[in-house]
């Protein structure tokens, strides 16, 4: 097996770092603050409070210092230069060897053509990587430099590259620099005057209010002073020193950060330890705990988890708790504005121990500044650095007690202050435009809203309190949700909508259903108003519902005779679970699924005027039993439809019960009749008391023969009317009427006497009745009578026998009243002249005796 080692490639990286926005920057600021100093990872700025950069000079990771009134400020710059090689490594790796061929594929390879013999000699190649070789190098330097207050050097000084500088501090004139090997560097006038060193790496160093005097703190605790070539502890405490400051009498205090079980910061001189303990490491300084001095020298504050702690003679005067983490803080020359800048973004104003503003962010606080007097402030971030000048004004809340304590926001552009106040009370306000937003506050189902908002241009301190009204308003639950308009809170009478219909998914026969508006719900009272708005006085929290009718379509098609009727529906809320069922349930949730729950329904028809569980066409359900109902309709004017069978079935009972197992239709068998009205006593004869007769049939109308008698005197049928018309054809007691129409049989009367007749000869007719007005139409039987033979007797007509009037045949006496009439007979003489004899005494006897018996007849006929 042979070996080959081969260097596959090499990479080099270069990394110079000199402007590195990696890691945060931090504010140096003086005296009055209308200047500061911003040291960022590249570079050093000097910055006026209204934002002008007056001065930058290039420097990588600096450290800046000054003396306590700003006069000039110190620069240690640290470039360094980080070099890096890779160098990949491979190894490659040949092995000879054999490798048997199959017979299978030395056949297939001589049917082509290629023989081969059975074993072959191959070489495997590997290459194999190697962990890569990496060099690195590193070439840095410190330079310090002093300059006037707007950047102008005086001078510079290379101290080496082997001066890891981690802390320094400048009077002015001189330049001391502290180094992680515990190095002291006193420079001045572009020289290094003097090296000492503290035997532990320096973590802070100070301005010891005096020229020429100097505080270090170091990583083991102890405090040391630096004073005209001499060096002398002159304090320690537990820990690491990690904040550090001279008093205007020269006397040093410090913070030590000591990690433990629970980390604990530990306050020098007076020894008071706080706990838990932060230490701030997120710069491009040495790590730190967040602390400042007060310019007076009397309030020290210090940061820990969560709180801030001012301590004076000794002892803490007041704590104020934090919304996060603090990471900077920052005292004016009497302490009694503090600036503390937190992690999360947050930079809280406190005034005397009561926080009086809240500068709302949302990055990182690296360092805040505060003037000596506590009007202007400056707040340096990731990249940025900016400053404000703060003025007092007095905010005036009118607000109902159960209101109080209010907070106030005071915004200037995208910044906010917030502010706890209880009635009226004193407030920081930044100089500029600014709006006073007060906050809204809850209190369970009330909360207490302001009116309106309140914009001020602050040049100073205001003279005028600014007023800030609140009103409360109650929750309000309106449901459902996304359907129903209106306030969430409010007072007095408000307004609230909804959404008269929704659609909503369906699961079932149909995939969409609807919600209908059906009424509201206000506190449990119910509202049956199907309004889509509706006003309600809030007086106190109030539950406003808008309840729904939940509708799936009534009945799903299948055919013409099929159909699916709703039997049930079942209201899901949108989590799945069921909330209300019925046919039509009223709910008050959105959104919401229907299950439609059907019966299969089939067509049962008839024609009218029969009906099939009381109408026409109806949808049964299947097994259910349907009765047909065939009753005859009568119509208004007399005609009535006469139910004769069902069709289909050749039933003639009007009721028929069946069970609807499939669609049924039955048509009726109806007759049209007219209705028979007959005036009485008449009535129908044929059919029998008829009162409804099929149309084109005959009826028979029969009256009483005589309708009213009253001795010789009776009142019968005279003429018989067909719907008011007398028809002249129809007479007598019976008629026929062929029912073409409905009937209204009336009939006229008539008055009939009796009239008698007697008869001295002969036979006389029978009594008889004769209509009132008519001739008594009647004669005597025979006419003319033999008695005795050979006289002849003629009938010559009728005498009344009351009045004695005689009616000469062949007048017929006229009827007025019931009458006896006496038959008038004259004798005829030709019978006579036929038997009689020659004689002439004879025939002249005859006559005598004729005229004589004539004159007597006329004798009784005229009187």
């Amino acid at each position: 097996m042979n070996i080959y080692c081969r260097v596959a490639g090499a990479m080099r990286l270069v990394l110079v770092l000199l402007l590195a926005w990696v890691v945060f920057a931090y504010v140096v600021p003086t005296e009055s603050l209308d200047v500061y100093f911003w040291a960022t990872p590249g570079a050093v700025v000097v910055k006026g409070l209204d934002g002008a950069e007056l001065w930058r000079g290039d420097a990588v990771y600096p450290l800046v210092a000054t003396d306590a009134a700003g006069r000039c400020f110190a620069v240690v710059n640290r470039p360094y230069l980080y070099n890096l090689q890779i160098q990949p490594i491979t190894l490659q790796v040949s092995v000879p060897t054999t490798a048997e061929l199959s017979p299978d594929l030395l056949e297939s390879l001589r049917r082509s053509g290629i023989s081969l013999p059975p074993r072959v000699g191959i070489v495997l190649n590997f290459t194999l990587p190697l962990p890569p070789l990496i060099l690195a190098n590193v070439y840095k330097a410190s330079v310090a430099s002093l300059h006037t207050p707007y950047g102008y050097p005086l001078w510079a000084v290379n101290i080496g590259p082997k001066v890891n500088a981690t802390a320094v501090a400048t009077d002015c004139r001189s330049v001391l620099v502290g180094t992680v090997a515990g190095e002291l560097y006193l420079l001045r006038d572009g020289k290094v005057v003097e090296v000492r060193s503290v035997g532990s790496p320096v973590t802070a160093a100070a301005y010891g209010r005096a020229e020429g005097v100097f505080y270090v703190g170091t990583a083991d605790g102890r405090i040391w002073r630096y004073s005209a070539g001499s060096l002398a502890q002159v304090g320690a405490c537990g820990g690491s020193v990690y904040a550090l400051a001279a008093a205007p009498d020269g006397s040093p205090a410090a913070v030590c950060f000591q990690k433990g079980e629970r980390p604990a910061v530990e306050h020098y001189p007076s020894g008071v330890r706080l706990e838990p303990a932060v230490l701030v490491t997120y710069g491009i300084d040495t790590p730190r705990v967040p602390a400042a001095l007060s310019q007076d020298g009397r309030v020290f504050v210090v940061a820990t988890f969560g709180e801030v702690v001012a301590l004076s003679g000794g002892r803490v005067v007041w704590r104020v708790k934090a919304p996060s983490t603090p990471t900077a803080v920052a005292a004016s020359g009497n302490g009694s504005i503090v600036a503390v800048g937190t992690l999360g973004g947050d930079v809280l104003l406190l005034w005397n121990g009561r926080e009086v503003a809240r500068f709302l962010g949302d990055r990182f606080v690296t360092s805040v500044a505060v003037s000596v007097d506590g009007r202007a402030v400056v707040v340096g971030r990731w990249d940025s650095a900016s400053g404000l000048r703060l003025a007092f004004g007095r905010v005036a809340v009118d607000a109902p007690k159960m209101c109080l304590p209010v907070e106030v926001g005071v915004r200037v552009g995208e910044s906010l202050y917030r502010y706890q106040l209880a009635g009226s009370g004193v407030v920081l306000l930044p100089v500029g435009k600014v709006s006073l937003e007060p906050g809204y506050k809850y209190m369970g189902d009330v909360r207490c809203r302001p009116l309106q908002n309140v914009t001020l241009d602050v040049r100073g301190d205001l003279e005028e309190p600014v007023a800030v009204r609140y009103v409360l308003e109650y929750r309000v639950s309106l449901s459902p949700s996304n359907v129903t308009r209106g306030p969430q809170w409010a007072a007095g009478p408000v307004t609230f909508y909804a959404e008269p219909t929704v659609e909503v998914p369906a699961v079932g026969p149909v995939s969409r259903g609807k919600l209908v508006l059906a009424g509201w719900r206000v506190d449990g009272r119910l509202i049956n108003l199907p309004v889509p708005t509706i006003t309600v006085n809030v007086s106190g929290p109030v539950e406003v519902s808008a309840l729904y009718r939940a509708e799936l379509p009534p009945a799903v098609p299948i055919d013409d005779g099929n159909r699916l009727r709703l039997n049930n529906v079942v209201v899901f809320d949108a989590f799945g679970n069921p909330v209300a069922s019925g046919v039509a349930p009223v709910v008050s949730v959105y959104p919401a699924t229907l299950l439609g729950s059907y019966v299969r329904q089939v067509k049962v028809s008839t024609a009218w005027p029969a009906t099939v569980n009381g109408s026409q066409v109806l949808w049964a359900d299947l097994g259910s039993k349907v009765v047909f109902n065939a009753s005859d309709y009568v119509f208004p004017n007399g005609t009535r439809l006469a139910f004769r069978l069902w069709k289909e079935l050749h039933e003639r009972s009007r009721v028929v019960v069946l069970t609807a197992d499939r669609p049924i239709s039955l048509t009726p068998v109806y007759a049209v009749e007219y209705r028979v009205w007959v005036k009485p006593p008449a009535y129908v004869a044929e059919p029998p008391n008829a009162t409804w007769a099929e149309r084109g049939s005959v009826v028979r109308v029969a009256a009483p023969p005589v309708i009213e008698s009253a001795g010789n005197t009776h009142v019968v049928v005279d003429r018989w009317a067909i719907n008011g018309v007398v028809n002249a054809s129809l007479t007598g007691p019976t008629v026929v009427v062929r029912v073409t129409k409905p009937l209204n049989i009336t009939f006229t009367t008539k008055r009939q006497y009796l009239v008698v007749f007697t008869s001295r000869y002969g036979s006389a007719p029978p009594s008889m009745w004769v209509d009132e007005g008519a001739t008594a139409d009647a004669v005597p039987t025979p006419t003319d009578v033999w008695s005795p033979p050979p006289l002849r007797w003629v009938f010559a007509g009728w005498r009344d026998a009351a009045t004695g009037v005689v009616y000469s045949y062949p007048e017929m006496p006229v009827v007025t009243g019931p009458a006896t009439y006496e038959a008038v007979w004259s004798l005829d003489p030709l019978p006579l002249a036929a038997i009689g004899g020659a004689a002439a005494g004879a025939v002249f006897l005859i006559r005598f005796l004729r005229r004589r018996r004539l004159q007597r007849l006329i004798a009784e006929v005229a009187e």
